[in-house]
């Protein structure tokens, strides 16, 4: 790993064409400009493959039950109560062993975001939430891009935004679901350190928290890149100008997540009620017993979780291909905030304790993990086989999103 959070093993010349929040010329206006043109075929490419998911849905079950069920099903549903009543005392819903759910298990930026247009808007609460998720989906393929033009090349850059609308479970970017909303945070979170735009980053990693408790993975990621900046501006001689900037970027990463779990525990009136919030779902943190518990079941009879026989070897492959890519991602050196990030999402997903480990879902906005996949693609010299294998993931994924959205059960 490289000891700057802003260097990388293959770093091209591209670094200089990446797009960036902050210029030195021009107006606002004209920087954004600018760097939308730079990032539009990523943003056609992702887009094209959310059309393709949305055409393959409407072809199986009609335009109005497919819009139906993107909007409310699963986690959707809880979303969308939120946005018309806010956060209940009690629920009414309670699990088999006759715990009540709490709506406050669900963080709450992406919900507030989708009120305005669900007040303003002739709309559903499910359908204001797709308002928000959709356009999120398309500024978190902006963001990987933009990370993706920075460390390696505008190419790889592209091609690892396209693969991620294309990822088995990427019809969750498109549902009601604020996985979208927080990807698109975190990478623009990452591209800030990696542009050593502190503030920024700790500002939008504080956003990502107030989404989705996984923003403790990038306060970490974000927080020990900070440390070893501070170390290489100490090793250069710099003064408190050099040093003042990371540690506040650092100093407001976790606010987001941290002030939510407060919050919880003052209306729960238990410093660990988020914790117990979460007990109705099973879910936990156990250091990965459960999900070798998991691991060890494919090989014998399984009655802890999934039961499919089927599911589980494809989660198993989904898995060992994510770590085989983190495993690459070291070895070609990705900058180190990148690498953190990573790391630590998957060490929360594989920790997870729930019926149901390890959960897809949560690798969703693992994307540095795309860029070494990108990369290995375009070294295919024949550019129409590499465009067929990334068509064909795609169509993939959006008939996987039938299975997902219409027949199967919640996405894990």
């Amino acid at each position: 790993m490289s000891p700057s959070p802003s260097s990388g093993g293959r770093l091209s010349a591209a670094r200089v064409a990446a797009p960036s929040p902050v210029g030195v010329d021009g107006s606002t206006a004209h920087r954004v400009r600018r760097s939308l043109r730079q990032a539009a075929p990523a943003l056609y490419g992702y887009a094209a493959t959310r059309v393709l998911l949305l055409v393959v849905l409407m072809l199986s079950r009609g335009p109005h039950r497919t819009v139906t069920r993107l909007a409310s099903l699963w986690d959707a549903g809880w979303y969308a109560r939120i946005v018309q009543t806010g956060y209940p005392t009690h629920s009414g819903v309670f699990n088999p062993q006759g715990v009540e759910y709490s709506a406050k298990a669900f963080f709450p930026l992406f919900p507030t975001l989708a009120e305005p247009f669900y007040r303003a808007l002739p709309v559903t609460a499910g359908t204001a939430l797709l308002i928000v998720a959709w356009t999120a989906g398309l500024v978190a393929a902006w963001g990987i891009y933009a990370c993706g033009a920075f460390c390696y090349n505008r190419r790889v850059g592209v091609l690892a935004a396209v693969l991620w609308g294309a990822l088995p479970l990427a019809s969750v970017e498109s549902m009601a679901y604020s996985e979208a909303l927080f990807t698109a945070l975190c990478a623009w979170s990452l591209y800030a350190v990696l542009r050593r735009r502190w503030i920024w980053a700790g500002s939008l990693c504080l956003l990502a928290g107030l989404t989705r408790p996984n923003g403790m993975a990038l306060t970490g990621a974000l927080c020990l890149a900070a440390l070893v900046e501070l170390y290489r501006r100490r090793r250069d001689g710099g003064g408190p100008v050099a040093w003042w900037r990371p540690l506040l970027g650092a100093l407001l990463s976790p606010l987001g997540w941290l002030s939510y779990m407060l919050w919880t525990a003052w209306v729960g009136h238990s410093p660990t009620a988020y914790f117990h919030i979460q007990d109705a779902w099973h879910s936990g943190f156990d250091g990965g017993l459960t999900t070798l518990r998991w691991a060890a079941g494919l090989f014998g009879p399984y009655h802890h979780g999934r039961g499919d026989s089927t599911d589980n070897l494809l989660m198993a492959a989904t898995v060992l291909v994510y770590l085989a890519l983190f495993a690459l991602s070291l070895v070609r050196r990705q900058p180190l905030v990148l690498v953190l990030f990573s790391g630590l999402m998957l060490a929360m997903d594989l920790g997870n304790s729930s019926p149901y480990p390890p959960m897809a879902r949560f690798l969703l906005p693992v994307f540095p993990l795309l860029f070494p996949l990108a990369e290995q693609l375009l070294r295919i010299r024949r550019r129409r086989l590499m465009f067929a294998l990334v068509g064909l993931l795609a169509l993939w994924s959006a008939y996987h999103g039938i299975d997902l959205v219409f027949v199967g059960g919640a996405p894990a």
